[in-house]
């Protein structure tokens, strides 16, 4: 499927229009709550597999259903941006495993060892880098996890950013795009620091 999702879920439900936001919202911070404490009450290796394949085996769109319109810096805004930073990139793995490490030279401020990337980088090894963050969160390490996934998309951003070139008809969607990764990266940056005083809800 397509990643655009990235701009926003649309098309409407019709229990959208029927269901009062107040109720989706508690539903979305309740079902938030449950998949973090399965991970820190039972932190074994198979359920802590089963939370990181969760959107995998239940699709992305049903992750964007309970949590896409989740307030950004919220426990369930921050989930959703960590499954879908996740799965738009593990989408091409190849690609994007050389525009992070391009945004990480880019980048004097971010580190590859900040999000435990090695160095090279191979496509394969990118992908484990994805699990562990969200392995991470849900093993109690929420705040670190969400500072390495906004880590990771600031180096997205800035890749993307440089290979835009002066002129060209695709310059002004890659733009777009690195616009997308720096605002989730913004967001995650926000929700690591409310998680590192616990205020995250």
């Amino acid at each position: 499927m397509s990643h655009d999702r990235l701009q926003g879920s649309t098309g409407a439900d019709p229990a959208d229009v029927v269901m009062d936001p107040a109720e989706k919202s508690a539903i979305a911070h309740h079902t938030a709550q449950l998949l973090i404490g399965a991970g820190r009450s039972d932190a074994d290796a198979g359920t802590l597999n089963k939370l990181v394949a969760f959107a995998d085996e239940n699709g992305l769109d049903t992750v964007a259903d309970l949590w896409a319109d989740a307030h950004p810096v919220s426990l369930p805004g921050a989930l959703w941006r960590l499954y879908l930073v996740k799965a738009a990139l593990t989408d091409n793995p190849s690609d994007f495993s050389r525009v992070f490490a391009r945004g990480v030279e880019e980048l004097n401020t971010i580190d590859a060892a900040v999000v435990g990337a090695p160095n090279p980088l191979q496509p394969e090894e990118f992908v484990k880098v994805l699990d562990g963050i969200l392995r991470g969160a849900f093993r109690g390490d929420l705040a670190l996890a969400l500072e390495r996934a906004s880590a990771v998309a600031t180096a997205i951003s800035a890749g993307v950013i440089s290979l835009a070139p002066d002129s060209d008809e695709h310059a002004h969607d890659l733009s777009s795009r690195s616009l997308r990764w720096s605002v989730i990266g913004e967001e995650l940056r926000a929700c690591a620091k409310h998680a590192s005083s616990a205020t995250l809800t």
